[in-house]
């Protein structure tokens, strides 16, 4: 049975833990503003817009690819993709605008091409060496699934590229 002196510990630790993690996470917050100017020449929030996050360099082109089908998602097959934008890399956030994308729900692709091939790259490993994301996907070490990747058309969505190291 723990001792009062371990329990006080414990809690000190816990709360510790507790509000240096909320401080570490505020950190990670996204900030639409920042991506107010779309790259698409849109100039109103109509249909989709993403709001794309943490290119590591300029070098090459952003690519978004927005999915209604999921076999098309399953094969990141751009030409039977709902939308497809690319812009060049920027280490500010990018705004993307589907104005034709009014309703419905739809599965979102992103990677950065830094090497303008037009395809995401993965090493001997079948790890990717450029950076990427997919919507609604909380763990990137999993396969995305269409389904839980759906989102709508009524807000904006922010979404960070992520760089395995």
């Amino acid at each position: 049975m723990p001792s009062n002196t371990q329990r006080i510990v414990a809690a000190i630790v816990t709360a510790g833990l507790f509000v240096g993690g909320a401080w570490v996470a505020s950190g990670f917050s996204a900030n639409i503003d920042e991506a107010a100017a779309s790259t698409t020449g849109t100039s109103e929030n109509e249909g989709l817009t993403v709001n794309l996050h943490g290119a590591r360099s300029t070098r090459g082109n952003v690519i978004v690819m927005a999915f209604d089908q999921q076999t098309a998602f399953d094969n990141m097959d751009y030409t039977k993709a709902a939308g497809y934008l690319e812009a060049p890399a920027s280490e500010k956030p990018l705004r993307f605008d589907f104005p034709d994308l009014e309703s419905g729900y739809f599965a979102i692709i992103a990677f950065h091409d830094e090497n303008g091939d037009y395809d995401l790259n993965y090493d001997a490993n079948y790890m990717p060496t450029e950076g990427y994301a997919v919507s609604g996907m909380n763990d990137l070490n999993e396969t995305p699934v269409f389904e839980y990747s759906l989102i709508g058309t009524d807000k904006p969505t922010d979404m960070t590229l992520f760089y395995w190291p």
